[in-house]
């Protein structure tokens, strides 16, 4: 995938995110070769004797870092709208979220990843996390998508040898159940094929399933071959109370569970993390653990609030995650930042977590829960170039006043106009280059009609309306 050698941006405002609270105003940034050369005022980063091979000139545009989402089911937005919002967590995994997915096949695992990407890329996400991948879904399809639209990706498969859901037994319906060893052998498999994909924008990470679905055996091969790999590996952990009830049982909390398999350090991202304990916040502290907050669908689900400003404040690195389509039913971080922030302002006050806070966790912390942040995460000197311009001219986002705020509690994803991964566009004026978008949105609509088709008659009933 080429792109120019030489970009050029302009635009009202940029916020490097190198330092939290400074806004360039009048601002530039000039890429050369997929990295940032230069970030300033405009005057200060034109040379006038150079040639740029593309130009973009945004009068009412704010400049970002791209935006890293840390929990994302790429499997999931194929279902956006099929589930009701009137069901416990364990009734929307096991009557609905599992037995859809359980009927997939590739074609449908495929259609599902394109959507997802389509819209992360046209909402301002340039790095993600997958959860985990079933192999029904086709693993090399999938990749394969994710890896021609351009995006940064780290894609996860799933590993898991039970069918249990916490304390549940037999909670995953026969289409979701994998083989522990065939699980092992497709993730060796997909990191040899996959890894460093992409021109090193791709790479492969273990991705466990949840407490129960997973035997203490595994729990210890997963750990030593990720370490073994240096590679990352993550997992849903304590989303709901049942959770703890499980640790418990086998008399641990999730930290000390966690830290006995060797499974808490850098590299190691666990999502939602709603019920955690002051001595699991230390311990994630202590070891450079991270978190991927995902508030949307924990208030969707009812799930719970999550600790956020005590990890914060502890020192834990806590970025955001946008989780599923029908758990937050959008893959738009900016979107995103504007829920974190006001949920945790209900709880613990306005000054808990700030615009600049929600920014640096969707930016800066994401890069370092990945183990990238020496990469992207903000625009400096030398990082690659993964940039993401807001078109700040609609009503809704008038007059131009606070940068940061804007953003985050004025902004949507459909703000954004221009997006750059290694300095290379894939959105320009809204438009995904990488993509053909009309018919990643017929096959999404085909794809869902056959899903439909094959979950079958003795589908649960939906809530009547009131």
């Amino acid at each position: 995938m080429s792109g120019p050698e030489r970009v050029l941006i302009r635009a009202r405002a940029v916020i490097p995110m190198d330092r939290k609270g400074r806004v360039i105003r009048d601002g530039a940034v000039l890429i050369e070769d997929g990295a940032i050369s230069s970030v300033g005022t405009r005057d200060a980063v034109r040379d006038p004797h150079a040639k740029d091979d593309l130009v973009i000139d945004e009068p009412y545009g704010l400049v970002i870092p791209g935006l890293v989402d840390l929990h994302v089911h790429l499997a999931q937005a194929l279902i956006r709208g099929v589930v009701p919002d009137d069901v416990t967590l364990l009734s929307w995994l096991r009557d609905w979220v599992w037995r859809l997915q359980g009927v997939y096949d590739a074609e449908d695992g495929r259609a599902s990843a394109e959507l997802c990407v389509l819209e992360m890329l046209k909402t301002g996400t340039t790095c993600f996390l997958e959860a985990g991948l079933h192999r029904r879904y086709g693993l090399d399809g999938v990749a394969e998508a994710v890896t021609r639209s351009g995006i940064r990706a780290f894609l996860s498969k799933k590993v898991m040898d039970l069918r249990g859901y916490a304390t549940v037994e037999n909670a995953l319906p026969e289409g979701m159940i994998e083989d522990g060893e065939q699980c092992l052998r497709d993730f060796l498999e997909m990191r040899r094929r996959w890894a460093g994909a992409g021109d090193g924008r791709i790479d492969v990470w273990i991705g466990l399933r949840t407490p129960g679905a997973v035997s203490d055996e595994m729990f210890a091969r997963a750990a030593q071959l990720a370490d073994e790999l240096g590679a990352g590996v993550t997992m849903h952990l304590a989303e709901v109370e049942e959770d703890l009830r499980y640790f418990a049982s086998r008399g641990h909390t999730p930290s000390s569970f966690l830290r006995g398999f060797g499974l808490l350090g850098r590299k190691r991202v666990y999502a939602h993390c709603v019920w955690l304990g002051d001595r699991d916040i230390e311990a994630f502290a202590s070891t450079g653990t991270s978190v991927a907050h995902c508030p949307s669908s924990n208030l969707k689900l009812g799930s719970g609030v999550a600790p956020v400003v005590a990890m914060r404040r502890k020192g834990v690195t806590v970025g955001l995650g946008c989780d599923g389509g029908p758990s937050n039913d959008a893959y738009d971080m900016v979107r995103e930042m504007k829920t974190a922030a006001l949920l945790q302002k209900v709880f613990h006050g306005p000054s808990s977590l700030t615009c600049w806070d929600v920014l640096e966790m969707a930016t800066v912390m994401g890069a370092r829960a990945l183990g990238i942040e020496e990469r992207i995460g903000s625009l400096e000197v030398g990082k690659r170039a993964d940039v993401v311009v807001l078109r700040l001219a609609h009503p809704s986002v008038r007059p131009f006043t606070d940068p940061a705020s804007l953003a985050v509690y004025s902004a949507t994803g459909r703000d954004v106009v221009h997006v750059l991964v290694d300095g290379r566009p894939v959105v320009l004026d809204g438009r995904v280059l990488t993509m053909d978008e009309e018919r990643v949105l017929r096959n999404a609509e085909e794809r869902l009609e056959a899903v439909l088709r094959k979950f079958g008659p003795d589908r649960p009933a939906a809530p009547r309306n009131p």
